[in-house]
């Protein structure tokens, strides 16, 4: 993903989901270097979309001044909450292009726990390379198929199912953008 593609995607987002997403990336770095630091490092994938869909729940809540980001337009909280999770992986990316140069995949951060660090700058560009341009089903495929080589130790079948289901929304919201 180029520098140029990773700006067109910020500036697609609404404001409030790129404020938002700005509060993610800080608090998921803060709870990865004090509280959370002895967890396993799968759960850092997870941890920018929860923290985002809890985040926008709540921000919701307060704009409207009503319960029904929690109940009636739960489907609306949940679409801003990935999109916040979404943006926090990609600032995280912009900073690793604009602070360290290197040429760093949209997975990249998402690897973090599953791959090993000598291994996950090769991983992402690999996978990502090789699903940007599938469809869903396929991208999904590809990612069970190839994900468990770099996996140290390999995963479970659901782990699999669950981690390429999420890379594979992952990019298809980054590439919709």
């Amino acid at each position: 993903m180029s520098f140029i593609e990773i700006v067109n995607t910020l500036r697609t987002l609404g404001v409030d989901v790129l404020l938002l997403a700005l509060g993610v990336m800080f608090i998921v770095s803060l709870l990865k270097k004090t509280v959370m630091k002895n967890v396993p490092k799968k759960l850092f994938i997870f941890l920018p979309f929860v923290v985002g869909i809890a985040l926008y729940a709540i921000f919701r809540a307060l704009v409207t001044m009503s319960p029904a980001p929690f109940t009636s337009d739960i489907v609306q909280t949940l679409k801003g909450g990935f999109a916040c999770g979404c943006s926090a992986t990609l600032y995280f990316v912009l900073y690793e292009h604009l602070v360290s140069g290197k040429e760093v995949s949209p997975f990249y951060p998402l690897l973090e726990g599953l791959v090993p660090e000598k291994k996950r700058k090769e991983a992402a560009n690999t996978l990502y390379k090789g699903c940007k341009d599938l469809p869903g089903d396929a991208c999904k495929t590809y990612l069970m198929e190839h994900l468990n080589t770099y996996c140290e130790p390999p995963m479970s079948e659901e782990e699999l199912s669950e981690i390429a289901s999420i890379l594979t929304e992952f990019l298809s919201s980054v590439e919709k953008k």
